[in-house]
């Protein structure tokens, strides 16, 4: 299961932050490039689900790497984030036009509701449906959003429904380590996790443990059909 994939144009020597890190932690896959051409010459191998031209960071307008983006990614929506007073027409090609300043939080929103539908990037195995994009999970009746490393773990077992996976296999793929001496840490994650989840969070009914060894993730309407 692919998540949404965006392409970030920025300036390698620019003093705000990058935009990357925080569409990172909402668990988009973030392709940053300093140039427009390589950038889409990347869109043209692999075609992005959205395009972010950042020409605050370039200290320029942007207006016209917008319009030659445009004439070439038929179909991507695009954010052009201008710098602050500058005055964007329609004629840019934006889908979305951010002016300096703003949240981050901003950001995110216009990105969430210019993103394809939810359903090509779930996951769903049983009454458990993960939103990889958005980070939420609903089970019957519940929804909660999890950290990037819940929903790391929550793909995990979707991804494996019945199979053991073993402590150390998690620590790996989550935590990106093969230090396995302490698995406190996998043992809180996996408590918050049953509370995202379980009905009965005291008493699992999907995700098992198997002492001395991992977890489990059981889901009885699987096993019925």
């Amino acid at each position: 299961m692919t998540k949404a994939e965006i392409i970030l144009i920025e300036s390698i020597r620019a003093s705000a932050p990058s935009f990357g890190p925080a569409l990172e932690r909402q668990g988009y896959d973030v392709h940053v490039h300093h140039q427009i051409d390589k950038a889409l010459q990347a869109s043209m191998k692999n075609k992005p689900d959205l395009f972010i031209i950042d020409a605050a960071s370039l200290k320029t307008s942007g207006t016209r790497m917008c319009r030659k983006a445009r004439a070439q990614l038929d179909g991507v929506p695009i954010i052009l984030v201008s710098p602050e007073k500058t005055v964007i027409g329609q004629a840019s090609g934006a889908s979305v036009n951010l002016v300096h300043p703003f949240t981050p939080r901003k950001l995110l929103n216009r990105v969430e509701r210019l993103l394809p539908g939810d359903d090509r990037f779930t996951l769903e195995a049983g009454p458990i449906k993960l939103n990889l994009t958005k980070g939420k999970v609903h089970c019957y009746k519940k929804e909660s959003r999890l950290t990037p490393k819940l929903a790391k773990l929550l793909e995990l077992f979707l991804q494996n429904p019945g199979r053991l996976m073993m402590r150390k296999t998690l620590i790996r793929k989550v935590w990106q380590t093969d230090y396995t001496g302490d698995t406190r840490t996998l043992d809180v994650h996996m408590s918050w996790l049953r509370q995202a989840i379980e009905p009965d969070p005291a008493h699992p009914r999907f995700l098992k443990t198997i002492r001395g060894m991992g977890y489990r993730l059981d889901l009885p309407e699987l096993s019925k059909q």
